[in-house]
């Protein structure tokens, strides 16, 4: 079964435990960027590249994410929470 023919719940059920790279599909469901039909939103991923608003890999012509970085991106964007004293 590939993973477009998943649906939304199955999707957000997948396990990234055992790549260490990610389609932009794959992206897609890790950042949780769906549309509003709960389907992966590959086109959003691919703005987020043109932006640099996002790391990627592109050898021969395919889009590849790291899964460290992905994660390491979402930790850094922390805001707010509870105040140290």
């Amino acid at each position: 079964m590939s993973v477009g023919a998943l649906t939304p719940a199955q999707a957000m059920n997948l396990s990234f435990e055992g790549s260490d790279w990610l389609s932009a599909l794959e992206a897609a469901l890790y950042l949780r960027i769906l549309r509003k039909n709960g389907t992966p939103c590959v086109e959003r991923i691919r703005n987020l590249v043109n932006q640099g608003k996002i790391p990627f890999y592109k050898p021969f012509g395919r889009l590849l994410f790291k899964k460290s970085e992905l994660k390491s991106l979402i930790e850094s964007s922390r805001k707010g929470g509870f105040k140290c004293r």
